[in-house]
């Protein structure tokens, strides 16, 4: 799986709103003949590849039954070395109209195949290390910028002109959830060493994307610069049909419940990028690397002798 991941860095996660990636060179597009919206984005995302820092806003709202709840993330990222910094605020207002709100300050930084996390939360600094596998400012060559840019276009179903002013134009992207599945099940077929939770979860994701249709969302490009501005996305129509499918299986006492939820639930998500090439270099105080103190994922306990009987 890493080695079809090989294309996946810190400016492809960006083209994607850092919610989508390439998955490797999984199509082929470099033969087909772009539409003039495509094929206009396609030289937005050669501008996007050469982005070496960037600030960052991220707002995601969801109303629902049992109250609302918002997420701001600000901050900041560079490429080399491949570090974040960012701050977050979350508010949620329950059922009985009480606002509550959770602040947390981050460094983020990756080393070798890991990623590692600092968390500032209630005036204590935790530490936190993700494996990855691979790396996310690895250099890509140009041919692997083309493929990188082809095979996101590829996942791509229509790229439509919504409006245009002097200063943007703003496109709405249909991504094409039956070839994101595709891609997401080539990795697991010829991922031999892939274990058997992983597996099933990627099964989940699949039918959920394909039960969610095709996902859309629209993007706010600086004309003279040709570079994404801003990213905005409503999920709710997408959760909304994705989780019906597992409303089946669902217990029939649930049901009801779990459907009047969903029907009545909103998610939205605005991302809005600037002072591209521009931000100071993040580097993470040393106070913070000597006071966190490191949480490392506890160990699943091994089955008792009648467990083993009953697996």
């Amino acid at each position: 799986m890493m080695e079809l991941l090989r294309k996946i860095n810190w400016r492809v996660a960006l083209v994607w709103g850092l919610l989508f990636v390439a998955m490797s060179n999984s199509f082929a597009l470099a033969e087909e003949k772009l539409s003039p919206e495509k094929a206009y984005l396609s030289d937005v995302y050669k501008n996007m590849m050469d982005v070496n820092n960037l600030h960052y806003d991220v707002a995601i709202k969801a109303e629902t039954p049992m109250g609302e709840v918002k997420i701001a993330v600000n901050g900041e990222g560079q490429e080399k070395p491949l570090n974040y910094q960012q701050d977050i605020n979350i508010s949620f207002r329950d059922v009985k109209n009480k606002e509550n709100t959770v602040m947390l300050k981050q460094y983020i930084e990756q080393n070798q195949g890991n990623l590692v996390l600092y968390s500032l939360s209630n005036e204590k600094w935790i530490k936190q290390i993700v494996p990855l596998g691979f790396s996310l400012n690895k250099e890509l060559s140009a041919d692997e910028k083309v493929s990188a840019r082809m095979d996101m276009l590829q996942l791509m179903k229509s790229v439509k002109l919504k409006k245009e002013t002097p200063s943007y134009k703003y496109m709405e992207i249909t991504l094409d959830s039956m070839q994101i599945s595709d891609a997401i099940g080539a990795v697991v077929k010829l991922d031999n060493a892939q274990d058997k939770d992983m597996v099933r979860a990627f099964a989940v994701v699949r039918l959920g994307l394909l039960a969610a249709g095709d996902i859309k969302y629209n993007i706010k490009i600086d004309k003279a610069t040709k570079m994404v501005k801003e990213i905005d996305m409503d999920l709710t129509a997408p959760i909304q049909k994705g989780a019906g499918l597992f409303l089946e299986i669902a217990n029939p006492k649930d049901r009801v419940n779990i459907e009047d939820f969903l029907t009545k639930s909103t998610l939205n998500m605005q991302i809005k990028y600037s002072k591209y090439n521009q931000v100071d270099p993040i580097e993470i105080p040393q106070d913070v690397r000597d006071n966190a103190k490191e949480v490392k994922p506890a160990d699943k306990a091994a089955p008792k002798k009648s467990e083993k009987i009953l697996l």
